[in-house]
C-alpha cells in the first residue's frame, strides 16, 4: 500500500467513526483526557492534514501555525467533510515535491529543514494512528455503542508483528 492509499483507509476510518458520533458526546470533555474531548483530537488530526494541503502550493510547512479551527472539534458532519475534501486533494499532490518543513522547539529561532510532499505524509499518517489510539481509549471507556475497526489506532508494524505472531 502506497501512502495516499494509506492516507484515505484512515480517513475511511475516521469517518466511519464520526458519522456515528453524536454531537454532543463529541464536545463532552473526557477525564482520560485531562479535559479535552473526542472533537479536539480529531480537529488536530484533521488540521496537520490540512497544513500539508497548504505546503503542497507553498512549499514550506508549519504545523505549529495550524489554524485551530472550533467549528472542527464541535461538528463531527464538518469534521467528515474536510477530510473528504483533503483525501480528494491528495489525487493532485506529488509526494516527490521538495518541501521545508519549520521545526518549533520551545519558542524562539524556528529553523527549516528539508522533506518532501511524500515524507511529509507519512508524518501525518503516523501523527494521526496516536490520535486515534487516544480517540479509541474515550471511545471504549464512554461511548462502547460506537464500532470502530479492530486495528484502529494500531500502527502497522505492530499489526504485522501481532499477525506474525498467531502463526
Amino acid at each position: 500500500m502506497q501512502i495516499k492509499s494509506a492516507i484515505v483507509d484512515i480517513i475511511r476510518q475516521m469517518n466511519s467513526v464520526l458519522e456515528q458520533i453524536a454531537p454532543q458526546d463529541y464536545r463532552k470533555t473526557l477525564p482520560e483526557f485531562e479535559g479535552g474531548s473526542l472533537g479536539q483530537h480529531f480537529r488536530h488530526i484533521l488540521e496537520f492534514f490540512q497544513c500539508l494541503e497548504i505546503a503542497a502550493y507553498k512549499g514550506i510547512v508549519d504545523y505549529a501555525a495550524r489554524e485551530r479551527n472550533l467549528l472542527y472539534e464541535e461538528h463531527p458532519n464538518l469534521t467528515i467533510e474536510a477530510f473528504e475534501s483533503f483525501a480528494a486533494e491528495m489525487a493532485n499532490i506529488d509526494v516527490d515535491m521538495p518541501l521545508n518543513v519549520r521545526a518549533e522547539f520551545s519558542g524562539g529561532e524556528r529553523p527549516l529543514y528539508q522533506s518532501t510532499i511524500g515524507r511529509e505524509m507519512l508524518f501525518v499518517y503516523d501523527h494521526a494512528i496516536h490520535h486515534l489510539a487516544i480517540i479509541k481509549i474515550g471511545l471504549i471507556c464512554h461511548f462502547p455503542q460506537i464500532k470502530s475497526e479492530k486495528d484502529l489506532g494500531v500502527s502497522p508494524s505492530t499489526i504485522i508483528a501481532r499477525k506474525a505472531k498467531s502463526s
